[in-house]
């Protein structure tokens, strides 16, 4: 079963690979795999870890990029690449699987950069290590947010003064705390459980300008008791506003717990339903 399930995996694989800019639904790879819905979807996370709707998605990534790189507009690089709009490509951070962060507990044998940018909502600090970011925060004062940086990460390295070379990442922050479009390319480098990277990775996809419940969540994960257990994945994202935990709300349509304050949750949301 374990080399059938492989084959399979290497069929479609090949198949989306050979035209990743055509729209590839699980079923259509399911056809061109020789095998059922069912069958993909168990095969692909089995073996890749993600699911078959996720590899798809990296193809036309892949595409997006090489065109962009290539010197092609942004319009165009979107639609060679499948998309069928912007909003497809920009305002959504991939969570591809769950990967090992490169440090320990603690942040021990990390070497973390930061930088700080104004917004409406306050400052924000991103923090990245050289694989990628790992700590994002937002609040009304960059030394509290630095404190905070150093006591999530007390054995990592932390640079002294701020690093330029992270402004594109902080560029993409602060337009999510806008409400802006910003560049979902970016590398990602945290620990969680593997249950919280799955509710993680569900709140990546809930579309701007909508929110679920956390029960809604704890629903699509499978898990419909695991209510208690989604909040306080949400509670320990690591990454404000790129993760956007602030599309959760109560069952009864009311704001709950924000970390960073339910006076900038709503506020983002506001925004983002604009």
């Amino acid at each position: 079963m374990t080399g059938d399930r492989s084959a399979l995996v290497a069929r479609v694989c090949k198949a989306v690979d050979a035209a990743p800019d055509e729209r590839w639904s699980v079923a259509r790879m399911a056809r061109a795999g020789g095998g059922s819905i069912a069958q993909v979807q168990r095969a692909f996370k089995e073996k890749l870890g993600v699911s078959p709707r996720d590899f798809a998605a990296a193809c036309r990534q892949r595409i997006f990029r090489g065109a962009l790189r290539a010197g092609a507009p942004v319009t165009r690089a979107v639609y060679e690449a499948g998309y069928g709009s912007a909003s497809r490509v920009y305002g959504a951070l991939h969570l591809a699987a769950m990967t090992p962060a490169t440090y320990g507990r603690g942040g021990a044998g990390a070497s973390i950069d930061w930088l700080a940018v104004r917004s409406s909502l306050g400052w924000i600090v991103v923090a990245s290590t050289q694989r990628g970011v790992c700590f994002v925060e937002l609040g009304p004062q960059v030394s509290d947010l630095i404190d905070t940086l150093r006591a999530e990460f007390p054995f990592a390295t932390i640079a002294t003064k701020p690093s330029p070379a992270l402004r594109r990442l902080a560029a993409a922050a602060r337009a999510a705390a806008e409400a802006r479009p910003w560049s979902a390319d970016l590398s990602v480098d945290i620990q969680g459980t593997a249950f919280q990277w799955r509710v993680w990775r569900a709140l990546t996809k809930i579309p701007r300008g909508e929110t679920r419940s956390y029960a809604d969540v704890a629903r699509e994960l499978g898990k419909p008791s695991s209510v208690r257990a989604v909040a306080r994945a949400c509670a320990t994202n690591p990454l404000a506003l790129l993760v956007p935990c602030h599309r959760v709300i109560g069952s009864d349509g009311e704001l709950r717990g924000y970390r960073w304050g339910l006076d900038a949750k709503k506020e983002i949301l506001g925004r983002e339903r604009r």
